[in-house]
């Protein structure tokens, strides 16, 4: 696959089978030479060998460092882990109980028993995959910045099913259904899986679960007394009290302690200024979100008072994922210097923790807080909540690359994008912009280029639903999701609603915009793109032709949205029986290509791999082979193993009817 940006190109590929458009509302490629393949990898020699686990390789983050009681669900963990448990257990409880503290704390303590113990924040199962790919890199740190992440989890999979002594912690799952997988294939081994989450549901028949509670009195007094040791007249008594009034959570009363120990304010102060909260003495706070909004209301009463940017920042990092937001973000928010010293004092309080790298993580409990409104806290008002959303979308929007045709932008998308998922999903459909929904826009596209087709169909669903609504039925950018959703249509195989869809944006293009306007002739490629899969390989070259003279009129003969349309058009003369016609238009595809965007561009390297299938046809078998290893290698080297365009040329079927070639298969493990 290639692309300008994600939403805005797309790749063309020679081939009945292949599901391809352009233009600047976006198509994908797959070709008929695009086969179910093993996948093929040029691999280092010294990464051929089986992968080894160093001794001590661990990954536990530092979240038990002070870490008070819990002795008897510590037994429990050790019962259902140990040589005579199922070697899977499951520790639910409300956001802020403890969770991730009590599952790092065993895993500490367990540590000298296994190899490895890695931890994974596993949300969803994007965030588990990336996980998994971590520990194979961490195994083989040669394969890193060979495999992509896809072959890193499978080489993750293989070694644990075929190994033993390991811990994996899966920390805060959000669905039952997401770790199933992973569990059908490492389960029952002899190593062990520690999971956290607070989906009650969803267990029955996979694991053992702990139901954790909030500690007791005395362990609670605890926690606060490891941060806050005697602090005025009746420090015992009041620390007690203080913990009780907020019911124990672990989270406020780290919260609480952070507060007094940076102020210097006695336990019996801090009930003082709790009492202008109704019920926040004396009362349960229930789920939990209560007892930190009232840790946070004293807490930021004092931060804001002195820095306002702290309030400002802590509104904006609740719309973003929870963990590690990186340092780039947060500089976007206000000048550097400034930014961090409201940072730092945030993490001073224990509203944020700080890594080594800058990366910036917050309790999603914290974050709930922050995004809900209350009239009677003046750190939620409504107005300065929905203005920390926009900021929010604002940044993300800006920080992505504009295109993600090279290996940087495309990192920087993979590294992003789960922020971009988190945002979106907070987001309440009713509140969306234009701005929204071109996000949601983007983020489809990316989901398309990373071959997640199901989900990109979702939100190129949204991006409609919200343009209709915001921009009207027949503006170009809905008409621009709507080519992106019947994309995906065509990509599951679904082409002839693909085509319904295609030919309605045509009719709005030619409606709306009319001759005048490059996208009615986009569009018509697009459409005649799938026609040609669909058997009307003369119809599709009727409307190419047409397509590729309405672009050279508006845009030129060498515009990028010209090329495409040129190159697509070459590869439905080939589907026609018309060789010399499309080696003519492909060679000067090529030759344009190189010159406008570089010789290691995607479309570029596509050109090529569209004369490869040409020179197979015509029957020069062994320049062809010659040009495809060469645009292999081209790839590996300029876009690297995890690139999109990559990935999906390592799908290729080889031409010459040869398997890939030398050790580019994937040794097993």
């Amino acid at each position: 696959m290639t692309g300008r940006e994600r939403g805005e190109r797309g790749v063309e590929a020679a081939g009945d089978r292949a599901v391809a458009s352009g233009g600047n509302i976006g198509r994908v490629v797959t070709g008929d030479y695009v086969t179910q393949v093993e996948r093929a990898v040029l691999l280092p020699p010294e990464a051929l060998a089986p992968a080894v686990c160093p001794d001590g390789l661990s990954k536990v983050p530092r979240k038990a460092v002070r870490f008070v009681g819990r002795e008897r669900e510590l037994t429990w963990l050790d019962a259902h882990l140990g040589d005579q448990g199922q070697g899977l257990a499951v520790v639910r409880g409300l956001g802020g109980i403890g969770k991730s503290t009590l599952a790092a704390r065993w895993a500490t303590l367990r540590a000298e028993g296994h190899r490895p113990t890695w931890w994974i924040t596993a949300e969803s199962r994007a965030d588990l995959d990336t996980g998994l790919a971590g520990l194979a890199g961490a195994m083989q740190p040669a394969l890193i910045d060979v495999l992509p992440q896809e072959a890193l989890r499978e080489r993750a999979l293989q070694w644990l099913a075929t190994h033993d002594g390991w811990l994996l912690v899966l920390d805060n799952v959000t669905e039952a259904a997401d770790v199933e997988p992973l569990l059908a294939r490492v389960a029952g081994r002899r190593g062990r899986i520690l999971i956290t989450t607070r989906q009650a549901g969803g267990w029955d028949g996979l694991a053992e679960v702990l139901a954790l509670t909030v500690p007791d009195t005395d362990d609670a007094y605890a926690m606060y007394a490891q941060v806050v040791t005697g602090l005025g007249d009746g420090y015992d008594r009041h620390a007690r009290k203080l913990c009780a009034a907020l019911g124990h959570l672990p989270l406020a009363v780290a919260q609480a302690a952070a507060y007094c120990a940076e102020t210097r304010t006695t336990p019996g102060e801090y009930l003082d200024q709790l009492r202008q909260y109704p019920g926040a003495l004396y009362e349960s706070p229930g789920d939990g979100r209560q007892a930190v909004a009232w840790t946070w209301r004293l807490t930021l009463d004092r931060l804001v008072a002195a820095d306002p940017l702290t309030g400002t920042i802590l509104r904006v990092l609740a719309w973003w994922g929870p963990d590690r937001i990186p340092r780039h973000l947060l500089d976007r928010l206000g000048p550097a210097p400034l930014v961090r010293r409201a940072v730092g004092r945030l993490d001073a309080h224990s509203m944020v923790t700080t890594h080594e790298d800058g990366a910036v993580s917050v309790h999603r409990l914290v974050q709930a807080v922050a995004r809900t409104a209350d009239a009677n806290d003046p750190h939620r008002r409504a107005e300065d909540i929905e203005a920390a959303r926009l900021v929010a979308e604002e940044v993300l929007t800006s920080a992505l690359p504009q295109g993600a045709d090279g290996r940087a932008e495309w990192g920087a998308w993979r590294a992003l994008f789960p922020h971009v998922e988190t945002y979106v999903g907070h987001v309440d459909p009713a509140a969306e912009t234009a701005g929204t929904a071109a996000l949601v826009h983007r983020g489809a596209r990316f989901l398309v280029s990373d071959q997640d087709t199901w989900e990109a169909e979702r939100w190129f669903e949204r991006a409609v639903a919200c343009r209709e609504r915001v921009l009207g039925a027949d503006h170009p950018e809905t008409a621009a999701s709507r080519a992106g959703l019947a994309e995906c249509w065509g990509i599951a195989g679904d082409l002839e609603p693909a085509a319904e869809l295609q030919a309605r944006v045509v009719a709005d293009l030619e409606r709306v915009a009319g001759e005048g306007r490059a996208e009615t002739h986009v569009a018509r490629g697009n459409l005649a793109i799938t026609l040609r899969h669909l058997g009307d390989k003369e119809g599709a070259v009727v409307l190419l032709e047409g397509a590729l003279a309405g672009l050279e009129r508006l845009r030129g003969p060498a515009h990028r949205d010209t090329l495409l349309v040129r190159s697509h058009l070459g590869v439905a003369y080939q589907d026609a029986g018309r060789l010399e016609d499309a080696i003519v238009l492909h060679e000067r595809t090529l030759a344009e290509r190189r010159s406008l965007l570089g010789p290691d561009h995607p479309e570029t390297l596509t050109s090529r791999l569209n004369l490869v299938r040409l020179y197979e046809a015509v029957g020069e078998v062994e320049r062809a082979v010659a040009e495809y290893d060469a645009v292999v290698d081209d790839a590996v080297r300029a876009l690297g193993e995890d690139h999109h365009f990559t990935t999906h040329l390592m799908h290729v079927d080889p031409p010459g009817g040869r398997r890939p070639h030398g050790p580019r298969w994937w040794p097993t493990m």
